[in-house]
């Protein structure tokens, strides 16, 4: 027994001196990288308040806020870079012992306990703060359609069919309600979550690896807004149908594969067509000239354009309609530059995201030598391969040029090529891969920080209505029930209720308040833009007809925000209605300076 025993402890003597140890680089390096992390710690809470330059653009709040976020970005990036090899060593060897131990069921249960941390944080955070602009839309637009109105025919609308019918459905089956659009953003992201993670781990992604980038993909991009809205969802379905083409590539004969192809792919004709419309042509025309049987990718590309046909047809969706809406705005809006988006932010706004997907982009490198392998050896499935995966930096950079967002959220495909290439194909050494790893841990941090600090509600109105303090205040009825918002936006509440109590209908609801139409459960006008923005919400062509829907309206009365609410050029308001549409008010209705933060115009017939 005395022999026995020697002898085991002897094999778990030589066992322990074979594992590998870290170097004292490796120790200085996480020495280090635990310094920053608590440096980056008290730097975000420490953060002072600089003066602001830029009056009237963007407040001293936000500068801070800003700062700091980049500060977690670079410091998370910065500390997890020197932490990889400890955090590497340390993952082997847990690895190693639990080998043979480890069960699917532990791994399903990362996946649950990633999707509930998902809703948990979207249905917490989404019910903070109030956008009364993007988020105008997106309730107007989903309340038109269960009043029975039809985006393209009853009322113009330029925004994706995907964008439309996801809120129609959230409001059908979870009713009509601010934690409605929630309760499908969750949904969308669990989905979407499970489906990246099982296309990566069909790209030979590990595990662990595959559940860090999908979720850095979802942090990108639902959560880092946390409601139903057209860019996100797109860069989304963007992202999966990206990896389902690129296991298409590996796996052309495989049937799961071939429907996860089909079904991403007739999904994203209908979200968003700027980026959209450039992968499915992109990844397509790659993939015809990479596969073998060209036959077999045709029929699929044909069965998914049919069952987006059919998915539209069933929701009454007029395509003739639908194309012509977004050709009006995509011929008025002209080119890249001329597009709203990355040519309007300040400028570090635009240095920081240029930096940043320089430095994501970097991974790609791995494609140099061995792009340089496959066109000596005349490979063209290897060369198209690698030729999809460098495809993604294109679509991240039109993104950026062409959408309206954080930028990390275009960088959702990029974020998916460098994982592929560092995790699963491994053509990138030692280092890259320790820089990709490095780039998944800040941007996730970051973009969670981004999401719970609600910058994206910032972005659509600071003051109208968020607001840096005094902003939980909860709504405890109706619409808007759950939701936690600013004292302002609660007295401009109560001013527009008592004025459809105290006034007749039909109302009309002016910028920043045409979400009432749901809350107080009025007819929105029909043929009327859920917001009036020419070369955007329509073309500008459309403006004179619109103005005489309008007017055929005959609204009794008109609710609008008071000039110099917040102390802010009320003009921006206005700024978009022609002269017509201003002259008509003043010819035809008469004010009532009753509320102080409304405005508030009877018509005069009415009013005599």
């Amino acid at each position: 027994m005395n022999i026995e025993r020697d002898q085991q402890e002897l094999i778990t003597l030589q066992q322990t001196s074979d594992e590998p140890r870290l170097s004292r680089l490796d120790i200085m390096s996480g020495v280090a990288g635990i310094a920053i992390i608590v440096l980056t710690i008290l730097a975000f809470m420490y953060m002072p308040t600089f003066p602001n330059r830029f009056k009237g653009v963007m407040d001293e709040s936000y500068k801070r806020a800003f700062l700091q976020l980049h500060i977690i970005l670079g410091g998370v990036f910065c500390s997890a870079f020197l932490l990889t090899p400890a955090l590497n060593l340390s993952l082997n060897l847990s690895l190693n012992r639990l080998r043979g131990k480890w069960r699917n069921i532990f791994t399903y249960g990362a996946l649950v306990s990633t999707c509930v941390f998902c809703c948990w944080f979207i249905l917490h955070f989404g019910r903070d703060q109030f956008g009364a602009w993007d988020y105008n839309i997106l309730i107007d637009t989903g309340w038109r359609q269960i009043s029975g109105q039809r985006p393209y025919v009853d009322f113009p609308a330029t925004t994706p069919a995907g964008f439309n019918l996801g809120i129609r459905d959230a409001f059908y089956f979870f009713g009509a309600s601010w934690d409605a659009n929630l309760y499908l953003t969750a949904g969308f992201t669990c989905a979407t979550f499970v489906w990246l993670y099982w296309l990566m781990r069909r790209l030979s992604m590990g595990r662990l690896a595959s559940i860090a980038v999908s979720f850095a993909i979802e942090s990108a991009t639902t959560l880092a807004l946390c409601f139903w809205w057209y860019n996100n969802t797109t860069l989304v379905c963007t992202t999966v149908f990206f990896l389902s083409c690129l296991a298409y590539v590996m796996h052309p004969r495989s049937w799961s594969v071939q429907l996860s192809y089909t079904g991403s792919l007739a999904v994203l004709a209908l979200m968003k067509p700027n980026v959209a419309g450039l992968t499915m042509l992109g990844c397509v025309l790659l993939l015809f000239f990479i596969t073998e049987s060209k036959v077999r990718l045709v029929f699929l590309t044909a069965l998914a354009g049919c069952v987006a046909l059919v998915l539209l047809r069933l929701h009454h969706v007029p395509i003739k309609e639908m194309f012509e809406s977004y050709i009006s705005v995509a011929r008025e809006r002209g080119g890249i530059r001329e597009r709203f988006a990355f040519r309007q932010s300040h400028k570090f706004q635009q240095h920081a995201a240029e930096l940043w997907i320089f430095c994501m982009a970097l991974p790609l490198l791995g494609l140099v030598p061995r792009m340089y392998t496959q066109i000596r050896q005349r490979d063209g499935r290897g060369l198209g391969l690698s030729s999809l995966l460098a495809f993604s930096l294109a679509i991240t950079l039109y993104g950026l040029l062409t959408n309206a967002e954080f930028r990390d959220l275009e960088c959702a495909v990029l974020m998916a090529a460098i994982g592929v290439i560092s995790f699963g194909l491994r053509w990138n050494g030692t280092w890259l891969r320790r820089f990709t790893t490095a780039i998944v841990c800040a941007s996730i941090a970051c973009d969670l920080t981004f999401g719970a600090e609600r910058l994206r509600v910032y972005d659509i109105g600071a003051h109208l209505f968020f607001e840096w303090q005094d902003n939980q205040h909860p709504i405890d009825r109706g619409f808007l029930r759950h939701m936690r918002v600013s004292r302002p936006m609660l007295r401009v509440q109560a001013e527009v209720e008592q004025a459809v109590r105290a006034n007749p209908g039909s109302y009309f609801f002016g910028p920043r308040l045409e979400y009432e139409y749901a809350v107080c459960k009025l007819t929105s006008p029909a043929g009327y833009p859920t917001y009036w923005q020419p070369g955007t919400a329509f073309g500008s062509a459309e403006s004179s007809r619109l103005l005489g829907t309008w007017r055929q309206h005959h609204f009794e009365t008109l609710v609008f925000m008071r000039p110099g609410f917040y102390d802010y050029d009320f003009g921006m308001f206005y700024s978009f209605y022609p002269k017509g549409f201003l002259d008509a008010i003043n010819e035809s209705y008469i004010s009532d300076d009753r509320y102080p933060d409304l405005v508030v115009y009877h018509l005069r017939e009415a009013a005599r």
